[in-house]
């Protein structure tokens, strides 16, 4: 007998995670170092990753999230003031795109390149015409950490073609699901 998966989509992290905490990091030690004091993390620091992280988390295929802000921010740990900061980071620096919001509840288009979840990053890349991010070998230690490559047609199959296998659901199973594996081999 044959069962449809019904299986949650993992959460797919691209660059745009890791280069969210280095661009972040590297103009934030930039402008308190400028005075030459030396540097020192904040409580109140940004954690861009985790703000990703969490709105791929709530990602469902080829979906904006939508974002109850004031609940969001309690569950997040954050004042609603400092969330709408940081989404707005994160719209300025091209990782996601906000689509305005209404009654508290912002639509949020995720770059691709940063998260994705269920759905072809192809199509939501050009969407937005969202780029992909590149980060240098050398990490924070480089002039540059990030660079963005601008979107094209061409580039968004090329990361697709190389990700594939990562992007399908197939390489994905959840141990517990009876249509995934034969009975008998789910998690006990």
């Amino acid at each position: 007998m044959t069962m449809t998966c019904i299986c949650t989509r993992p959460i797919c992290a691209g660059p745009g995670v890791i280069a969210s905490t280095y661009l972040y990091w590297s103009q934030i030690r930039a402008e308190r170092t400028a005075a030459g004091r030396p540097f020192r993390a904040r409580r109140g620091d940004f954690e861009p990753a985790s703000t990703l992280y969490l709105l791929g988390g709530l990602l469902d295929g080829d979906a904006p999230v939508r974002l109850r802000l004031a609940f969001a921010a309690e569950e997040f740990g954050l004042t609603p003031k400092r969330l709408e900061a940081e989404l707005a980071w994160l719209d300025r620096h091209r990782f996601v795109y906000l689509d305005g919001s209404v009654d508290g509840i912002a639509r949020i288009w995720v770059n691709p390149a940063a998260v994705t979840r269920g759905a072809d990053p192809r199509t939501a890349a050009a969407r937005h015409r969202f780029p992909y991010f590149v980060v240098d070998d050398r990490g924070m230690q480089a002039t540059e950490p990030v660079r963005y490559l601008e979107y094209s047609r061409e580039l968004w199959e090329q990361v697709f073609a190389a990700n594939h296998q990562a992007m399908t659901r197939e390489a994905f199973h959840d141990r517990d699901c009876r249509s995934c594996f034969p009975s008998g081999l789910q998690m006990v």
